[in-house]
């Protein structure tokens, strides 16, 4: 394990230092429209070759295959490999197949001590492999933190949409449709492509699993690859990170009932205190009240200061709170130098 950081906290250096270096060169990235940022953030799926598919699929536009005899080879493989003959078994596959991103969702609330759920809910060897899935995903949390394992099922995601779209089991129309949820996404957690970079290397090695020699090889392919897209004349170096001339708002959560929060941490953007108070009754209310944290009390007291948002709002400008959400009701936490503090 403590190699495997090593080699972590390595990459993580090396893409820094890459995007660093573009920088420095004063080489300006082309910016990019919604619909190419969709195809660059799949970027590491984009380059595994598949079958029927004889060039790399590029990040201009959706590639469609040359005749029905190509297509008919994608079309196999993606039934062989994946399940996927249609647009149902397609979503199903993209949802069931990586869902490393949930996982580490659902990791996050035992480590900040608000769990989702009660192990002993679960029979023995369901709580053996989250156990083990858990401590796993752990070694990841120095370098991610909120940020997660979401890129890497985004990026394998917006791939096996791309396959499916230049076979045609799905429409132009349904590719933009289906992958818009994962641009969003993309948009709350990350900001630039190391950081992307790094969750989906991550991503790919919880996804792997825990044996040490094939997760080497997985770790250098990937690293390479990677690598290729942020170096010079890499299709991440070369493009602009996408930021929508009005913000887009991503469902991150199952449920989005209602949170307190006050004006003033809307407006300066910065939450330091929040706690689960008992929800009340008159309104489909989370029970959780949101503070920059020096609000007076005569400025709370004060309804005019108070405004009612959905809880998926919160997660969406403040992702660092999603952890926290199932703890109990009447638990406080401050945020600190580095992350929340319970008080």
């Amino acid at each position: 394990m403590q190699n495997l950081t090593e080699t972590i906290a390595a990459c993580r250096q090396k893409y820094e230092r890459l995007a660093a270096e573009s920088k420095a060169a004063g080489k300006n990235a082309q910016e990019v429209t919604r619909e190419q940022f969709t195809l660059l953030l799949s970027g590491i799926s984009s380059c595994r070759k598949v079958p029927g598919i004889q060039a790399h699929m590029g990040y201009e536009s959706l590639y469609v295959c040359e005749d029905e005899e190509a297509a008919l080879q994608v079309r196999g493989h993606l039934q062989r490999m994946y399940g996927v003959e249609d647009k149902d078994s397609l979503l199903e596959a993209c949802f069931q197949l990586f869902r490393a991103s949930r996982d580490y969702e659902h990791f996050m609330t035992f480590w900040k001590q608000a769990p989702l759920f009660d192990l002993a809910e679960l029979h023995p060897e369901g709580r053996r492999r989250f156990e083990q899935c858990r401590k796993q995903a752990e070694v990841f949390y120095p370098f991610l933190e909120e940020k997660g394992f979401y890129a890497w099922d985004i990026n394998e995601r917006v791939g096996l949409c791309r396959n499916a779209a230049a076979c045609g089991i799905i429409s132009e129309e349904e590719f933009w449709q289906i992958t818009d949820l994962w641009v969003r996404q993309a948009q709350v957690f990350y900001h630039s492509y190391e950081e992307y970079a790094l969750s989906c290397l991550c991503g790919a090695l919880y996804d792997m699993g825990r044996n040490e020699e094939d997760l080497r090889d997985f770790l250098t392919i990937n690293d390479r690859i990677i690598e290729s897209l942020l170096e010079e004349g890499g299709a991440w170096q070369r493009s602009s990170w996408y930021v929508p001339a009005e913000r887009e708002w991503a469902e991150l959560l199952d449920r989005n009932s209602g949170c307190f929060i006050t004006k003033k941490a809307l407006d300066e953007g910065f939450i330091g205190y929040m706690y689960h108070d008992t929800p009340c009754p008159d309104f489909p209310d989370s029970g959780w009240r949101f503070f920059v944290g020096d609000e007076s009390e005569e400025y709370i007291a004060d309804s005019e200061h108070t405004t009612v948002c959905g809880l998926n709002t919160i997660c969406n400008l403040f992702p660092d709170v999603m952890a926290y959400l199932y703890a109990e009701v009447g638990r406080r936490f401050g945020r600190q130098e580095q992350g929340w503090k319970e008080e």
